[in-house]
């Protein structure tokens, strides 16, 4: 992890992962401060790769804020080539705004977690996360970091 020096925040971080039961790894990187396009070409490589055993999908554009995304199916041994899909969006808003929707559906609906991310998996991300930002020496403000609430003298 690389921290702001103005700030302590976690600029830049990289986690290895190891899955005991498949004996595989997964490498998740992220940075704040890496443009999508560097070079301020329209023909900039995906900002996001999602790789699989089913294909891959890239992402193009802010990560926070996607324009176009290209699905890439893997063909099967002999068989010809299944076609590639670019799709291209027009998005509403910036950031996080599909995960605040998804939120506000549940809340509205009286669902206490998404038919998505079920509540276990946001707690297993939450874990990994949480132990990464403690290795890392990386602590919130305690108003940010309490789990209780109301947060008493703020």
């Amino acid at each position: 992890m690389t921290k702001y020096h103005l700030t302590g925040a976690d600029e830049s971080t990289s986690i290895i992962m190891t899955f005991p039961v498949t004996q595989t790894h997964g490498i998740a990187t992220t940075n704040l401060r890496v443009s999508h396009d560097p070079d301020n070409h329209s023909s900039a490589g995906p900002a996001i790769r999602i790789q699989g055993l089913k294909g891959e999908i890239q992402v193009f554009g802010p990560a926070a804020r996607p324009e176009t995304y290209r699905v890439i199916p893997v063909s099967a041994p002999g068989e010809p080539k299944t076609e590639i899909k670019n799709v291209t969006r027009s998005i509403p808003g910036h950031g996080m705004f599909w995960e605040a929707d998804e939120c506000a559906r549940c809340i509205r609906d009286g669902k206490k977690e998404s038919e998505g991310m079920s509540w276990e998996e946001s707690c297993v991300i939450m874990d990994v996360m949480d132990a990464v930002r403690q290795q890392n020496d990386l602590v919130y403000p305690a108003k940010i970091e309490s789990d209780e609430y109301p947060l008493e003298g703020f």
